[in-house]
């Protein structure tokens, strides 16, 4: 903070002011832990730059300047007014202003529209709404319709802090995001990613999917995940009455072991979506739900280009997705197939989502779920011991084969050594 101090005295010095603005004085105002400073001046650039040593110019952030204080950095904006909007996202114009009620009028909600004098240490509150905080209220600024037609990008921002912080928020208000909420059509889906990884990744991210639900996102751009609750469970087994309120159960318990990977979230949301369609009941009254990793992968792979995936993380949560269901199965599988299974790398990620799915089936069968995690711990024990053979070893000890028979050679060698281990 005393670099901040030292910025403010230097922009003092030319007769300007400079405040701290955004989500760190919303966080400190609520008792939370504040990390990224954002300044605010009424100084010119020209005039920032004569006092300041400016190292980076971000024009695309609409003339954000990076500085360099005591070797930290911060990002340094003039007060500006935005005019009009292009394609509901971006400003088609800014112009540069020294009122600061303007620089905050453009802005998204009054949570975030306070601004901060480090040197004569008070807050400023231009848009006359810091009670907002006080009362737990999220609101936009001025007019809701107009902050929205200028970046539709807040529809997601104000459902992720609504519940990150436990805010209420009008009625009216989800009534107007509901009826704009195709407006994000017009927003990058690598921006639209952004902002829902967020959500997902935050611990009271199924309050958020639930508000999502009910303005229409998912119909939009998740409509597999919108149709869940179409898929009931049954009086025997899996009692949480649908597929959608027992996903959110398995968030809640990623949430609960405090994952922070958003490839294990994208995987809990979609690994059971197809239960809907392949929903049926026995003759015996058990419901069944045959082939649904497969057909939830499907699904995945159809949506994902609405949300841009790498090509890593499309590899890891599709290989997570379709075999969401196989770690139930390891006992009916050939012991060569069960050990090599638990040596992909990607197994510790689905024994994680294997115990945040069981953790929420109502009722909870103990007993069967410890003797699983028991007869895994033996294969994964045995894995360790293992050493299977390379393809080095097969050319020696079969100099004459071909190629394509080295490989079925290879795999033939090391299935006899894996189905010869005893657990």
């Amino acid at each position: 903070m005393q670099e901040v101090k030292t910025i403010a005295k230097k922009i003092e010095k030319i007769w300007k002011k400079t405040y701290i603005v955004g989500g760190y004085n919303r966080d400190i105002l609520l008792w939370l832990p504040a990390w990224d400073i954002d300044l605010s001046t009424d100084a010119t650039l020209d005039e920032v730059k004569s006092a300041l040593k400016v190292v980076w110019e971000i024009w695309k952030k609409y003339w954000t300047l990076i500085v360099n204080e005591n070797r930290k950095i911060f990002e340094i904006t003039t007060f500006r007014e935005d005019i009009w909007s292009i394609n509901n996202r971006k400003p088609a114009k800014v112009i540069f202003t020294q009122n600061i009620q303007k620089d905050a009028s453009r802005r998204d909600f009054t949570i975030n529209a306070i601004y901060y004098n480090i040197l004569e240490k008070k807050y400023i509150n231009p848009v006359w709404w810091i009670e907002d905080l006080e009362n737990k209220k999220i609101n936009f600024i001025w007019k809701t319709i107009d902050r929205i037609d200028e970046d539709a990008l807040r529809i997601l921002r104000f459902i992720r802090f609504k519940n990150k912080y436990n805010l209420e928020a009008k009625q009216e208000d989800f009534e107007i995001i509901s009826e704009k909420i195709s407006l994000l059509k017009n927003i990058s889906r690598e921006r639209i990613r952004e902002e829902f990884d967020k959500i997902l990744l935050d611990k009271n991210n199924t309050s958020s999917l639930e508000d999502l639900k009910k303005i229409g996102f998912f119909n939009m751009f998740m409509p597999s995940i919108e149709n869940m609750e179409k898929a009931p469970w049954w009086k025997s087994w899996h009692q949480e009455w649908n597929v959608w309120i027992h996903t959110k159960m398995v968030i809640e318990e990623l949430n609960k072991a405090n994952i922070q990977d958003i490839c294990l979230y994208y995987t809990a949301l979609y690994h059971d979506t197809w239960k809907v369609d392949t929903f049926y009941l026995d003759k015996k009254w058990e419901v069944h739900y045959p082939n649904h990793a497969e057909f939830s992968l499907n699904y995945f792979k159809t949506e994902k280009k609405n949300l841009i995936f790498s090509k890593k993380e499309e590899k890891r949560i599709q290989f997570l997705i379709e075999n969401h269901d196989k770690i139930y199965r390891l006992d009916r599988l050939e012991l060569a197939e069960a050990i090599k299974f638990v040596m992909h790398k990607y197994f510790p990620d689905l024994l994680i989502l294997m115990k945040a799915d069981s953790y929420w089936k109502i009722p909870v069968n103990t007993k069967k779920f410890n003797e699983r995690l028991e007869f895994i711990d033996k294969l994964i024990s045995a894995s360790k011991k293992v050493k299977l053979l390379t393809w080095s070893d097969i050319i020696k000890k079969y100099p004459n084969l071909k190629w394509w028979e080295i490989w079925k050679k290879l795999k033939g060698e090391n299935n006899k050594i894996l189905n010869n281990i005893e657990l």
